[in-house]
């Protein structure tokens, strides 16, 4: 099992997600309101209660969660079922 680089532990069926920047250019079309798209992350921190592992990129909604700092950085705080899916896993297997 890997072991979280963050002095965060999630409680219950959480997880800490270091969210990616938002692309601003696609196909040289800059997009200027990026509020209402979905979110993406990576998974920094979870506990053996969830099905999520560290790295995976999740997808979630730009309301969900909640930020927190730690360590100076911010990250969105996710319950389990805020996500709306893994699109990248180093796993074999991930049972959502």
């Amino acid at each position: 099992m890997e072991k979280s680089t963050v002095n965060f532990k999630p409680v219950g069926e959480k997880i800490l997600v270091d969210v990616h920047p938002f692309e601003t250019e696609v196909n040289g079309i800059i997009r200027i309101d990026n509020s209402q798209q979905n979110h993406k992350g990576t998974v920094v921190a979870t506990n053996s209660d969830v099905p999520i592992y560290l790295n995976d990129v999740v997808v979630f909604a730009p309301t969900a969660g909640v930020q927190v700092t730690v360590d100076d950085k911010e990250y969105q705080l996710l319950r389990i079922d805020e996500i709306f899916g893994v699109i990248e896993s180093k796993h074999e297997s991930v049972d959502v």
